[in-house]
């Protein structure tokens, strides 16, 4: 019996969008106007190289040591790396900047992903398990806010809070131990083999991948799909909403019909 989904952000509920650009543009903007406000000289070049190196330094603490970073982080790298040294508090202040174009021109649902999720609320519990980038963990949740996803979602893992990344297992373990769920009755979906799916393996979790075209199809997940719509498929084969349990008293069998806030 399956009593816990959890799901990755990035190319599995939501996808860069058309509004990737103009939140690049908007973090360069924002970056550039701080730190000329404290009186720094800073060209727009120096401020797009800038992203890319810090991004580059982030990236290889991310992917090597599983280190999670925080507005701290992106604020003091970003001002180094034109040559400035900023205050713990101007840091912050600078990283938060960066974060909120992130919410401002925000990413986009993937095609199915709501009527997934909202599918699934009130018959399993529902944890979120991402790692962040330059939109921090706050701003992903006023996106998925705004799109009707958070109100569905009970539990939300941040990478740039915990300070950890997938595939370490405490950040599956923390999320579980949070909805009150073991691994064994709890199955992760997400897109990336050596994050979400070794990690949720390594948990003791079931793993479900989403392929997108042009990826190896290669993987040691349980199973895998192309479109996040065909998850509910795979997990109704695995038992999901077939009775008992505390989740499915009063509700029923999993339904494939409108989802509650669209009633």
């Amino acid at each position: 019996m399956i009593r816990a989904v959890t799901f990755d952000f990035w190319g599995t509920l939501y996808t860069e969008g058309d509004a990737e650009a103009a939140r690049k543009g908007l973090r360069a903007e924002y970056a550039r106007n701080f730190l000329m406000g404290l009186g720094h000289e800073v060209t727009a070049q120096q401020i797009d190289y800038a992203f890319e190196i810090v991004w580059n330094e982030l990236y290889h603490e991310y992917r090597t040591n599983h280190v999670g970073y925080g507005a701290d982080d992106i604020g003091s790298g970003l001002a180094r790396a034109v040559g400035v040294t900023l205050g713990g508090d101007d840091a912050v202040r600078l990283g938060e900047l960066v974060s909120a174009a992130g919410r401002e021109q925000p990413p986009m649902p993937l095609p199915g992903a709501r009527d997934v999720v909202a599918a699934l609320a009130g018959h399993v519990r529902l944890g979120l398990i991402s790692d962040t980038g330059y939109t921090l963990g706050h701003d992903l949740y006023a996106v998925m806010e705004a799109d009707g996803f958070a109100q569905l979602i009970e539990q939300f893992t941040f990478s740039n809070q915990t300070r950890t990344t997938k595939p370490e297992v405490r950040q599956f373990h923390h999320t579980l131990h949070r909805l009150d769920r073991g691994p064994e009755e709890s199955v992760h979906v997400g897109d990336l083999e050596p994050t979400d799916v070794a990690g949720a393996k390594a948990a003791g979790m079931r793993a479900v991948r989403i392929v997108h075209d042009g990826e190896d199809p290669a993987t040691i997940a349980d199973a895998s799909v192309e479109r996040i719509a065909d998850v509910l498929d795979v997990l109704r084969g695995w038992g999901l909403g077939c009775g008992g349990g505390p989740d499915a008293a009063g509700r029923g069998s999993l339904s494939s019909g409108p989802p509650p806030w669209r009633s």
